[in-house]
């Protein structure tokens, strides 16, 4: 699996259209073959701080991502409802387990 964090800082003014376009991205890419989850969250501490979260199936199913219209129009938008570059990693997951699955006491 591979999981993107990505982090973006916007201003006041263009918080909703980062929210916006934000919304339409995760929306579009939730409908691709491969892709496990893709959600936007607002910081709750930091004001105008987003984190978008992509879960991703393989890497063959993140580069086709990457050719979607999409992804285009997304990379079009991005820069002028950002306050700052984003940072971007991804992450390679061989394994998960859930907490149900581990011996913790509460």
């Amino acid at each position: 699996m591979i999981v993107v964090v990505g982090r973006v800082v916007t201003d006041a003014q263009r918080r909703e259209d980062l929210k916006r376009i934000g919304q339409a991205v995760a929306r579009a890419s939730r409908a691709e073959e491969g892709c496990l989850s893709y959600r936007v969250y607002e910081d709750t501490e930091l004001d105008n701080e987003f984190v978008f979260v992509e879960e991703w199936e393989s890497q063959q199913a993140l580069e086709r991502h990457f050719g979607t219209p999409h992804i285009a129009e997304f990379m079009r938008a991005i820069p002028a409802t950002v306050a700052a570059p984003p940072d971007v990693r991804f992450h390679t997951i061989e394994s998960s387990v859930d907490l149900a699955d581990l011996n913790v006491s509460a």
